[in-house]
């Protein structure tokens, strides 16, 4: 009979105890509401964020949670708090306007009116319908057809091989290969300009142009400073999950105090959104490479051919790029005594990153190209085969939003059956960049 009694009054205490706390829970969210609705935004989302706590999965509390997040200018916070009542209902269409509203302050007018899209796709009430059409307007006077970025880079480097490779992912093989173990400190400043023009109705044609200042100096051997611009301009049209680009270039690339070469280019570009997290592109171009010095360098055209894949993962902690690419380099004088000008190269790249903690992420490349010259060397009596193994290992460090630093290690093994061309190099760089 005790046992009895004790087991009725433990579930009665329990009973009471879900109810207190059912009770006091409601009247929190009360509080929290009342707080909202005083527009004391800054109480409001502490008190939502405790209750949130205790129910993660409530739709009304997420939206209340971002709305108060977004009033006090909390972006990510809002985005999240959205992003988890969309998951649960992705036609609420106060929380998809609230993401147009959090896009528009954020000046991504392009996913603002995305958000529009979705809202006005679904029967709506006169009021929702009105917020539409006000929010419409105001991404229409906000939003310019003129799209400017760019980014500032200035960095430390190390190089054990300065005569060959110079430049690496804005010219390549600039120099021909001497087996030169000279090696030198470098200051790096790079700048970048992006801007785009919008023609038309959103998700049509667009005018993008881009430019790249890129100067070297060597602490020793200042006749291996570099100075490089690059200039790029075209139309692109995107349409559906395509996007199609033709871009015409000229680079301008100086080598020391003199003029080097310069080359002229035009490319169509293609890139396809397979999925949310998988991008696809292919990219064909023809480029026109001509030396200043004529006497000691032989002119030469180029076509090169590339396909390429990126794809993230685990909510893009996991980011995967790979490449592949054929290029055939065309000596433009038969008659010249160059050799080693005209030949065929294939390149394979692969580069993996992952976020490793908030802010830092790390990098790992490998790329090889396998390079045969069309020109037969009779003193030799060889065709020239060259093979080269680049490995990157980096980490960056983003500071802010617009600011980071990257510290990066690259190693290349170029061996060849022609034992002038064979070389290896150790590049060690620190970089700051600022994007605007």
């Amino acid at each position: 009979m005790k046992k009895s009694l004790h087991v009725t009054l433990s579930l009665a205490l329990l009973s009471s105890l879900c109810f207190a706390s059912s009770d006091t829970v409601e009247a929190r969210y009360a509080q929290a509401l009342s707080v909202y609705n005083a527009g004391d935004y800054a109480k409001a989302y502490a008190l939502f964020e405790t209750l949130w706590e205790l129910s993660p999965e409530d739709a009304e509390l997420n939206f209340h949670l971002g709305r108060s997040a977004l009033e006090l200018k909390k972006y990510d916070e809002a985005g999240i708090a959205f992003d988890r009542v969309l998951m649960v209902n992705p036609k609420h269409a106060r929380t998809r306007l609230e993401m147009a509203r959090l896009y528009f302050e954020t000046k991504q007018y392009a996913s603002a009116q995305q958000e529009l899209d979705e809202i006005l796709s679904e029967k709506l009430p006169q009021n929702v319908q009105d917020m539409v059409s006000s929010m419409q307007k105001a991404i229409g006077t906000g939003e310019s057809p003129h799209t400017f970025r760019g980014a500032l880079m200035l960095a430390l480097d190390y190089d054990t091989n300065i005569a060959n490779d110079v430049g690496r992912g804005i010219t390549q093989n600039v120099f021909t290969s001497i087996n030169d173990k000279r090696k030198s400190a470098g200051l790096a400043e790079i700048l970048l300009f992006n801007h785009a023009y919008d023609m038309g109705e959103r998700g049509g044609w667009r005018w993008e142009s881009n430019f790249l200042a890129y100067n070297k100096n060597l602490n020793q051997h200042s006749d291996r400073d570099l100075l490089i611009f690059t200039l790029g301009s075209g139309p692109t049209y995107t349409f559906d999950s395509y996007k199609l680009s033709f871009l015409a270039s000229y680079d301008k690339v100086n080598l020391g105090s003199d003029a080097y070469l310069g080359t002229s280019g035009f490319g169509v570009n293609l890139k396809k959104i397979i999925s949310p997290t998988l991008i696809a592109e292919a990219d064909i171009s023809a480029k026109r490479t001509l030396y200043d010095n004529s006497s000691s360098t032989s002119d030469f055209d180029a076509l090169i051919y590339t396909l390429g894949f990126r794809k993230s993962f685990d909510e893009g902690s996991w980011l995967l790029s790979t490449y592949l690419s054929y290029k055939d380099d065309a000596e433009r004088d038969k008659n010249a005594a160059q050799y080693g000008v005209s030949k065929d190269e294939w390149a394979y790249k692969m580069e993996l990153s992952k976020e490793l903690y908030s802010g830092i992420r790390g990098l790992v490349a490998y790329t090889h190209k396998a390079i045969g010259y069309d020109e037969y060397d009779t003193f030799l009596a060889i065709k020239r085969k060259d093979k080269e193994d680049y490995f990157t290992l980096g980490l960056s460090y983003a500071i802010d939003k617009t600011s980071s630093l990257l510290l990066n290690h690259s190693y290349t093994n170029h061996s060849s059956n022609n034992a002038l061309g064979e070389y290896t190099k150790n590049t060690t760089s620190l970089a700051y960049i600022r994007n605007f």
